[in-house]
């Protein structure tokens, strides 16, 4: 058998997911703490859900339907929109929350 047909063992993922969860519980709370995300965001937050933003997008349309007000939606797909994103305005932003580090 030939070395290179074996991958070699790496924790380095494991490490990773650990840093990544840490860094995701510290700015979730840093973040709520402080009231800095929009009502709106249902992504990513605990108690929020994309039920609840549907089910928030229906009662809105009908809403406006029963009032007799014409209602359309525009829905964007961003993803991988984070890939293009200037670094330095992210930093710059970030700092402006009081993240930093």
């Amino acid at each position: 058998q030939s070395p290179s047909n074996y991958r070699p063992i790496s924790v380095l993922t494991h490490i990773n997911k650990i840093f990544e969860k840490v860094l995701f519980n510290r700015l979730s709370s840093h973040l709520t703490k402080h009231n800095l995300l929009y009502n709106y965001q249902y992504g990513f937050r605990k108690g929020h859900s994309t039920t609840q933003a549907l089910v928030e997008l229906t009662d809105n349309l009908k809403t406006s339907i029963d009032n007799g007000n014409y209602a359309c939606g525009i829905f964007i797909d961003l993803t991988k929109a984070f890939d293009t994103v200037n670094h330095s305005i992210l930093i710059d932003k970030l700092n402006k929350y009081g993240v930093s580090g």
